[in-house]
């Protein structure tokens, strides 16, 4: 079945490996740059453009209550006082 192999020469050798790195280099290239060059159509730019806003609009109407961590001398005066 196998009886007639043809072995390929130095200079087939050197072009199928040439070309299988430029293969892959292209594909690794194409795989990082993709996501740049094409956005993603599940999220529109409009769409981000309003969520945006929207949670603008939520940070805006929440009420931010400081407090204000009493150090340990205060703490020690606070308990002299009770005592």
């Amino acid at each position: 079945m196998w009886t007639k192999v043809r072995h390929l020469n130095h200079s087939q050798k050197q072009r199928i490996t040439n070309n299988l790195f430029v293969a892959v280099a292209g594909g690794a290239v194409l795989t990082v740059a993709g996501p740049t060059l094409l956005p993603c159509p599940a999220y529109d730019q409009n769409d981000r453009s309003a969520f945006l806003e929207e949670k603008k609009k939520q940070a805006a109407n929440k009420r931010v209550v400081i407090v204000k961590k009493k150090t340990k001398k205060q703490q020690q005066i606070e308990e002299e006082k009770e005592e």
